[in-house]
Formats: structure tokens, sequence, C-alpha cells
């Protein structure tokens, strides 16, 4: 989870702890969906836990999946180019 954080604030390009911070910021919006959308659709991490860790419901988590799938398709974002990348 640290790397995928680490991973996510270096192509969004903000702090490693605005991931994961609560807010409304453009910017910290767009990394927690990515965040979201890779850890779900791409790790196989529960809504559920992901909720407990972000302090979102798994509604809110649900919502952020779908636009994090949008910013990394729209942006050309791949986590396992990504990991690839890191190693």
């Amino acid at each position: 989870e640290n790397q995928l954080i680490e991973i996510v604030a270096g192509v969004m390009d903000v702090e490693p702890w605005q991931v994961c911070a609560a807010g409304k910021q453009s910017g910290r919006v767009h990394a927690r969906s990515l965040f979201c959308y890779w850890a779900v659709g791409e790790l196989g991490m529960t809504m559920t836990a992901l909720s407990g860790n972000l302090n979102l419901s798994p509604a809110g988590i649900s919502l952020a999946v779908k636009r994090g799938e949008e910013i990394a398709r729209s942006g050309g974002f791949e986590l396992e180019r990504q990991l690839n990348i890191q190693n």
C-alpha cells in the first residue's frame, strides 16, 4: 500500500501524504481517486478495507474508483508500467 501511495504521488505530482488526506482540492481528489482505482481494480483490495483506511464510505470509494479509472484512461497511466519504472 505504501509503495502504491508513492507511485500515485509521483504520477499525480503531489506529496505522498496528500494521496490519502481528506479534502476536496482537485489534486488530492485526483490522486486519491487513482489510488482507489489501482488498489481495487489492479491489486484486488476491497472497497471496505479502503474505506476504513481513507475514512470514506464504501459508496465514496466506489465513486473514487470510477473517477480514478477515467483519470488513468485519459492520462494514459498504467500501474504495471509504473511498477516497472520503480524496479
